[in-house]
């Protein structure tokens, strides 16, 4: 989605039209492709049925499959062709009146205008800082604020960069994880590009060479995962991730529902774990809804350029409330709403750099603007999250990036997370260091001497450790004492370069009382007591007779031990109060054991 003010005075008279509602794209001509008609039918048993209610339908207007669910990979999914004859609107209103219909809707166009070329800026305006961080070495790389603001200041002090070199500190990315770049295709051949891209496929023209001839995919993909220091051009967000190209527009920048569909599909056949779609329109499509709700990846989706609240006027697929659906807008390098980008406190998730972002062009380098660019940066940084954490699913991801925003109190009005994506917030979250440990041993009388074990990875420095009785220690692995009964939690927070992790173990060191008052005593007749048990583990005898629960019994054999071994046993067994005799305050104590 790049600025055109083509394509801004052309929204703006159909929104108009609309009374500044939701567009009906059945009512403005030039919005869906001339004659198509795509049509979801309910699972009604067999794709047999389908075939049979399908043709029937189409029989009776004249219409011809143009797509099957072969094809599109959708079960009872077809795209019609419907006569001269008959109008779009009256096919679709034809269509949702049968009742094996689910769906009905015009092949809706998607857009893509060219974006903004700023070519008054050249290599040599920007200079790095030398700063202790991960630098590096292309020579572009200076001239991509989005990734570095040439800002040596602390992190903390509002760059309105994404603070990558921080970032790539922890993780540079992994070749396992696949972004799927659905655009206009990507120029595989480009220098920066090639040794990151994997084979695609071109759903424009039915064939697998997905090359660029629009330009705006392989600026994307430049942002989101060019080679990185290899001595040439610029960085990428996310050095290792692999390109998935996926060409869904034309070169005039054209696509509809059922390219982006087909595209779709393909990414998550081929394994893709994150979507980038840098594009987007005003037109709802509750087939391209389902489909991507039913797709197991992250869809990072640009939000739109042109200035509207899309809380009011919705935006697609970046408005569909989707759990895995990330809303992008643009911001500008004073850590600003850009001028263009859509917003919205529902519906636009964060912000990313999307003003005069230098990238690769076929063949070539260059700066474009819009919420396309902010995208990738977003997609990017997902790639590096999913790096480290293999196992996240998307909605992590997500609540991630939107949880470790740099929040501005400026953009509250703007998105969502009311801030700018920080990809160092977020990967410092998800850091290989892990705080664990264990205690040896975990149980016992008073006085209970306890070792505690390190057992964190990701080299920690610092240790801080709280053992539940108000007690504390930086030492990695401490010995603590335990002087009172009971079960504590123990706390162990683990660092390094300001970076943390905590453990915490519920109740996991239990000390018990010194008191194992009975055992299992003749019973005068040449037998044995049954031996007691301690059922909730308190190291207090509470079933005497050892039939499994408690009761009276248990206080009446209690006692009856305790009259035949004062007869047969040293007083100091019983003696629990030290008295040197056996008298009431032993009972007491006896019964409070008990």
């Amino acid at each position: 989605m790049s600025v055109s003010w083509v394509f801004r005075a052309c929204m703006l008279f159909m929104l108009m039209l609309s009374s500044w509602g939701a567009v009906s794209a059945a009512d403005v001509s030039g919005t869906y492709e001339p004659g198509e008609v795509i049509i979801q039918y309910n699972d009604i048993g067999s794709g047999t049925a389908v075939v049979s209610v399908a043709s029937s339908l189409n029989a009776q207007i004249g219409a011809e499959t143009k797509l099957t669910e072969e094809i599109l990979g959708v079960k009872g999914l077809q795209v019609v062709k419907v006569p001269d004859s008959m109008s779009v609107p009256e096919a679709v209103e034809y269509y949702k009146s049968n009742e094996y219909v689910a769906y009905a809707e015009p092949n809706y166009i998607t857009y893509l205008p060219n974006p903004t070329d700023d070519s008054g800026i050249t290599e040599e305006n920007l200079d790095i800082a030398d700063v202790p961080m991960n630098f590096p070495n292309d020579p572009g790389f200076s001239l991509q604020w989005g990734l570095y603001s040439n800002n040596t200041t602390n992190v903390s002090t509002g760059r309105s960069d994404i603070h990558a070199p921080e970032a790539w500190n922890v993780s540079t990315g992994s070749s396992d994880v696949i972004v799927a770049v659905i655009d206009s295709g990507v120029d595989y051949n480009h220098e920066d590009l090639a040794e990151n891209c994997l084979s695609g496929y071109d759903f424009v023209n039915s064939d697998t060479d997905p090359m660029d001839d629009n330009g705006h995919g392989t600026h994307c993909a430049g942002i989101l995962g060019a080679v990185t220091n290899n001595n040439l051009g610029i960085a990428g967000v996310s050095w290792n991730s692999k390109i998935l190209p996926v060409k869904v527009f034309d070169a005039a920048g054209t696509s509809n529902t059922v390219l982006e569909i087909q595209g779709i599909l393909y990414a998550s056949e081929m394994g893709a774990d994150i979507i980038s779609c840098s594009w987007g329109t005003y037109y709802n499509s509750e087939i391209l809804k389902e489909v991507i709700d039913n797709t197991p990846a992250l869809f990072v989706c640009s939000s739109g350029n042109d200035g509207y609240d899309t809380d009011k006027i919705p935006h697609y697929p970046s408005g569909y409330d989707s759990p895995h659906v990330i809303s992008v807008g643009a911001s500008d390098e004073s850590n600003l709403k850009a001028w263009f980008s859509n917003y919205g406190v529902t519906t636009v998730d964060l912000m990313a750099p999307g003003v005069s972002i230098y990238s690769t062009t076929p063949g070539s380098y260059g700066f474009e603007d819009g919420t396309s660019m902010a995208v990738p940066f977003v997609a990017g940084t997902a790639a590096l999250i999913k790096s480290e954490k293999p196992a996240n699913e998307p909605v992590q991801i997500k609540n991630l990036l939107m949880s470790t925003v740099d929040k501005k109190y400026w953009l509250n009005q703007s998105c969502v997370s009311g801030g700018r994506l920080n990809a160092y917030n977020a990967l410092s979250q998800v850091l290989p260091l892990q705080a664990d440990f264990s205690a040896n041993p975990a149980s016992g009388t008073i006085p209970l001497n306890v070792q505690f074990t390190d057992h964190s990875t990701g080299e920690p420095t610092k240790w801080h450790w709280s053992f539940g009785d108000g007690y504390e220690s930086t030492t990695q692995n401490p010995v603590h004492l335990y002087m009172k009964p009971g079960r504590y939690s123990i706390t162990l927070t683990v660092s390094n370069e300001g970076l943390s992790s905590v453990a915490e173990k519920e109740n996991y060191i239990h000390v018990k009382p010194p008191y194992q008052p009975v055992k299992a005593f003749p019973d005068g007749t040449g037998g044995n007591y049954p031996t007691p048990t301690d059922p909730d583990d308190d190291g207090l005898f509470e079933d005497i007779n050892g039939n499994g629960w408690l009761e009276y019994d248990d206080t009446k054999l209690l006692f009856n031990q305790i009259l035949f071994a004062m007869k047969e046993e040293p007083i100091g067994q019983f003696d629990f109060d030290g008295s040197g005799f056996i008298g009431f305050g032993d009972v007491v104590k006896l019964y409070q054991m008990v």
